[in-house]
């Protein structure tokens, strides 16, 4: 028999108002009769329909999340933080992952709306027109993360892929007359073309021409910078030094040195992304931009917060800190 929240009032002895005062936390029931009500609650085993209540409220106490590729280490810590402040404030957490694919991310949009979420996070690897329109047209309060927005009315958290690029160029170019970069896919509109932006910023203000077989195609996989680091050693002899876009691909590059015999850093320099754990593990350890994916879960989650109680936000887009770690894969 499926118990009712009329069973729990009847065996608590209170109104139904008041039963429905105690699941949704209002503060105009005393202490002692919130404590019978939970009692009564725990001891029927009542299940909260929390659909229905979202009906009636326009609450749901839920937060929707929209990734591309969570198998990524740092996505997946900035995903553990988001989570982890989400249920601090009562909020659960349903994740979507769309694998880059736009269709996938438009059915998301369009799921999340219909389970009335309080609010949206989306980290994907291209925030095209279209899934910003089907955004603004749901009216969630929704944070975009990965990337920069140049649209005023949405709100993004991310690190400054401009400016961490071009600081890694500068370091490279210390190092070497040119560096090879293994970038993310040419479709990923967000992180690599603004990675790829703050390298050309400073190969033009270096006044070096920036040539195709300098630049390999990987998808942020271990396995693509493994390949990409062989297409790039193959067509540039005198190559020194390789910028990739993540910490991945960073690694399979210095995989494919390892295996071919290449000294690293002696012959070659690996900088990597992200700052990811096994950065400081792999031998040799390796040179990243570190960003961290707990401050960033914890910035998109406090200024969703904001948002969904039209607090004041006083920026568009915010960046979290990044900074440039040195260790043996690069000289």
């Amino acid at each position: 028999m499926t118990i009712t929240m009329k069973d729990v009032a009847s065996k608590a002895g209170v109104s139904l108002s008041t039963v429905s005062r105690v699941i949704n936390n209002s503060t105009l029931v005393s202490k002692e009769t919130t404590i019978k009500v939970k009692k009564t609650i725990d001891q029927l085993d009542y299940q909260i329909n929390d659909s229905a209540r979202a009906l009636r409220t326009n609450i749901s106490n839920l937060i929707g999340v929209i990734g591309a590729g969570m198998d990524n280490p740092f996505l997946m810590n900035a995903l553990k933080s988001i989570e982890t402040k989400a249920l601090k404030k009562n909020y659960n957490i349903i994740y979507g992952d769309s694998d880059g694919e736009l269709e996938q991310e438009l059915y998301y949009v369009n799921m999340f709306k219909q389970k009335k979420v309080d609010g949206l996070i989306i980290m994907t690897a291209n925030f095209s027109d279209e899934l910003i329109n089907s955004v603004k047209r749901s009216n969630i309060s929704t944070i975009f993360a990965s990337g920069y927005l140049d649209q005023t009315d949405l709100l993004s958290v991310t690190v400054n892929n401009i400016k961490a690029a071009e600081d890694v160029s500068d370091y490279l170019f210390d190092l070497s007359d040119y560096f090879a970069i293994i970038r993310g896919p040419y479709n990923d509109s967000v992180a690599s073309k603004e990675r790829m932006q703050g390298v050309k910023n400073k190969y033009k203000e270096y006044n070096i021409d920036l040539k195709d077989k300098y630049i390999s195609e990987g998808n942020f996989t271990f396995e693509s910078g493994y390949k990409s680091a062989e297409i790039l050693l193959n067509n540039n002899k005198d190559l020194k030094a390789i910028f990739a876009f993540n910490d991945q691909m960073a690694i399979g590059a210095i995989k494919y040195c390892l295996d071919n015999k290449i000294k690293i850093p002696e012959e070659i320099s690996i900088v990597g992304f992200d700052g990811i754990e096994a950065s400081k593990y792999i031998k040799p350890t390796l040179s990243t931009v570190f960003q961290s994916g707990n401050d960033l879960g914890s910035e998109i989650m406090e200024n969703l917060l904001k948002l969904m109680a039209d607090e004041n936000v006083e920026n568009d887009n915010i960046f979290i800190p990044h900074k440039l770690i040195i260790r043996e894969s690069s000289i």
